[in-house]
């Protein structure tokens, strides 16, 4: 018996980050569509077919949605329909390997990794069906790409203006955490879909602020405006007509000036999904109280600040854009997350280090420098198909940025990316060219243009 695939444009390799955008309901596989990276979501066949007189177990679309607002999609997720360990317990997991870096090396981007040979991620997820009404997961997961400890950078750039692939994993705010085994996420939900569609969810997740993918070859810049993993509680909905929204609160990474505690932080998400083969879309707007709970956010203005221990002065709220749409093997996604007001100059200004005395990162703001209002935006086409008995993609993006030199990023960004299944399924070889251009000298930039090529090996198991 054939299990129907719906495989998306990107479902190779995990090369771009992107929503849900595939059949509502599939017998023991789902694969969602993607605009680029890896499939969105991805259940694994585990335990036997079921009997011919035996109704078909069907993944719902609102167990998807739910993935996706945890920033799940991409990744190898427990099958439900899995009898598994008294149809309670599922396994799965995945190893990303960045297997080389070629091209400008030390360019000093928040999201590349520079490392030549890396694990970017290798990760083991677990999820217990407790009863109709509670579920866990957890995710374990080491990665060694890119960091402040390892970047290469002198010793005093070691705190100071040095970049790193993501703050998020290891809580690495700071930039003194050391690459280890680490709970990546760790969670519970209470709710049943077929009775209401409330739930409610506490513990260490990704929060529902934009759509990205975990551990992608290379961090878009909207992600580095948006990622925010932290321990947190949610009350979310999820309809069956495709509407979603979330209320969560969590603590904020570092403290307020003059606060003992690290002040409260929340957010809000409205989502609305219509998953299908042949046309399938999603829209979503989430806002985000302190942009300071954004790790990367938070890691630049403690390197900015230089305040020991890492504070901000002032709260600046941010909202987060997404959409999707596909049609066949094309597929088109489009992000924007933007900051609301203007950081305090002390926290981020908006000519980065040429708006420190001395251009260095080390001095105070200039007595004519202003705060940043940073945002990002991109947009990511990609085309899937079959050839020489193998799944394949293609995709190319665009991204920019502005007011944002003082986070590490580049002004604009093209890049292009190919991947293709080998030995079968779940086993992913992909490479991907990156062309980034920075902000002029005056804007805190170094007005150079850089090329970074990666090469990504993958497999997914369970």
């Amino acid at each position: 018996m054939n299990l129907k695939l719906v495989v998306a444009s990107m479902s190779v390799l995990g090369l771009v980050s992107c929503p849900v955008l595939a059949a509502t309901q599939t017998k023991h596989k789902h694969h969602h569509k993607v605009m680029k990276q890896e499939v969105h979501h991805d259940y694994k066949d585990m335990g036997a077919l079921p009997a011919k007189d035996e109704p078909a177990c069907m993944i719902s679309q609102a167990s998807v949605v739910l993935d996706g607002m945890n920033q799940n999609y991409g990744r190898s997720m427990p099958n439900p329909c899995n009898p598994g360990w008294f149809n309670r317990i599922q396994v799965s997991g995945g190893v990303n390997v960045d297997v080389g870096k070629f091209g400008n090396r030390n360019t000093n981007y928040m999201g590349e990794n520079y490392q030549r040979l890396s694990l970017n991620d290798a990760y083991l997820n677990v999820s217990a069906n407790v009863n109709e009404w509670a579920k866990a997961f957890a995710s374990i997961s080491y990665s060694n790409p890119t960091t402040v400890a390892n970047n290469g950078y002198p010793t005093v750039y070691k705190l100071s203006g040095a970049a790193e692939y993501s703050a998020a994993y290891a809580n690495n705010i700071a930039g003194t955490a050391t690459n280890n085994v680490e709970l990546e996420q760790g969670y519970v939900t209470l709710g049943n879909f077929d009775q209401s569609p409330f739930f409610l969810q506490v513990g260490k997740q990704f929060q529902d602020f934009s759509r990205y993918e975990i551990h992608p070859i290379t961090r878009s810049l909207t992600q580095s405006l948006s990622e925010t993993l932290a321990t947190a509680l949610k009350l979310g909905f999820i309809t069956p007509m495709g509407f979603s929204g979330s209320l969560y609160g969590f603590d904020d990474p570092i403290v307020k000036v003059g606060n003992a505690s690290k002040p409260t932080n929340y957010g809000a998400s409205l989502g609305y999904d219509q998953p299908n083969d042949q046309l399938g879309y999603d829209v979503g707007v989430g806002y985000l109280y302190n942009m300071i709970g954004a790790n990367d956010v938070a890691f630049n203005v403690v390197n900015n600040t230089g305040i020991p221990g890492g504070a901000y002065n002032s709260r600046v709220g941010a909202v987060a854009l997404y959409g999707d749409v596909n049609s066949g093997p094309f597929s088109v996604s489009a992000r924007w997350t933007t900051a609301v007001q203007r950081f305090n100059v002390n926290d981020l200004n908006k000519n980065g280090v040429a708006g420190l005395v001395g251009g260095n990162i080390t001095g105070a703001a200039l007595s004519t420098a202003s705060g940043a209002k940073p945002w990002a935006a991109g947009i990511t086409g990609a085309y899937g198909f079959d050839a020489w008995g193998r799944n394949q993609n293609v995709y190319l993006g665009y991204q920019a940025s502005r007011e944002a030199a003082g986070l590490n990023l580049p002004k604009s960004r093209w890049l292009v990316g190919y991947g293709i299944d080998v030995f079968g399924k779940n086993t992913n070889v992909g490479i991907e060219w990156d062309h980034d251009m920075a902000y002029s000298t005056g804007n805190g930039g170094t007005n150079n243009n850089s090329n970074l090529v990666s090469v990504r090996s993958s497999v997914k198991f369970g």
